[in-house]
């Protein structure tokens, strides 16, 4: 069984790529360049793998609410053996769109100079896709005993931010940084990514202290040093993620004030 899905994980997200490159080859033939295509693509696929894995979490957290300790859902196990191998296609995926982002050079260099020049451009993703198959997936998988499904589940929505995060980077690589679709969407990424990825921590404490019976404040004190050490950690980078996109849209508005005062000068 795991085995077809780990099959089955690759072949979906390969082909996903690889189709809609084709259909944007076909539809946009001479509008995007073949950069823009294979960041689209990435960014696409990488979306979809979000909104998947966000519904798959809907569903194990309401199934398992009952007991968020004990109660148990075949999806949990089953995601994650299908999402394994996105993390081999993404970093596959990131490499082609960075490669022809940075064609002149990439297509020059030695092997050696272009794999140091992959890794220095995207070291923040290949950092996540190699420590998240190694520590997130053996504690779903093997490590666990079958404890926690409502929590995992929790953990698979916080993919919700993704498909905005995506966006951002489409509409920046398509040259639309001024339009009101690339404001309205970094406001609404840092608002999914607020709920997803930084609320989801004090809402797992809180819903634990529900569950024990305990106050909400002593609920760290009764948790493994392990777990308090891990969600802090997590918290902290999103939080610090957080940051730099609030920074980024403060950038942002401030350019356009800027703009704006300009053209009232010149009245």
């Amino acid at each position: 069984m795991m085995w077809m899905l780990l099959l089955s994980g690759g072949v979906f997200f390969t082909s996903a790529n690889l189709l809609l490159r084709f259909c944007l080859g076909r539809i946009f033939s001479t509008r995007l360049s073949l950069a823009d295509k294979f960041l689209i693509t990435e960014k696409c696929v990488g979306s979809l793998q979000a909104v998947m894995a966000t519904c798959a979490g809907g569903i194990i957290v309401q199934q398992c609410h009952n007991n968020i300790m004990t109660d148990t859902f075949w999806l949990t196990k089953a995601y994650a053996w299908f999402g394994l191998p996105y993390f081999i296609y993404d970093t596959w995926a990131i490499y082609n769109t960075h490669y022809y982002l940075n064609e002149p050079y990439m297509s020059s260099a030695a092997w050696k100079s272009k794999t140091v020049h992959f890794f220095k451009g995207n070291t923040a993703m290949i950092f996540h896709h190699v420590m998240l198959p190694l520590i997130f997936f053996p504690t779903i998988l093997f490590l666990r005993e079958d404890k926690g499904d409502y929590f995992v589940g929790l953990f698979y929505m916080v993919e919700a931010a993704i498909p905005f995060i995506s966006l951002r980077f489409i509409l920046a690589q398509l040259q639309f940084k001024d339009s009101a679709v690339y404001i309205i969407s970094g406001l609404l990424m840092i608002l999914v990514f607020f709920l997803a990825r930084v609320c989801v921590f004090p809402f797992l404490y809180w819903k634990y202290s529900v569950f024990s019976g305990i106050p909400f404040l002593q609920v760290p004190f009764t948790l493994p040093i392990k777990c308090n050490i891990g969600c802090l950690i997590l918290l902290v980078l999103q939080v610090y993620f957080l940051f730099l996109m609030i920074r980024g849209a403060f950038k942002v508005f401030y350019k356009m004030y800027q703009n704006k005062i300009k053209k009232l000068k010149k009245l």
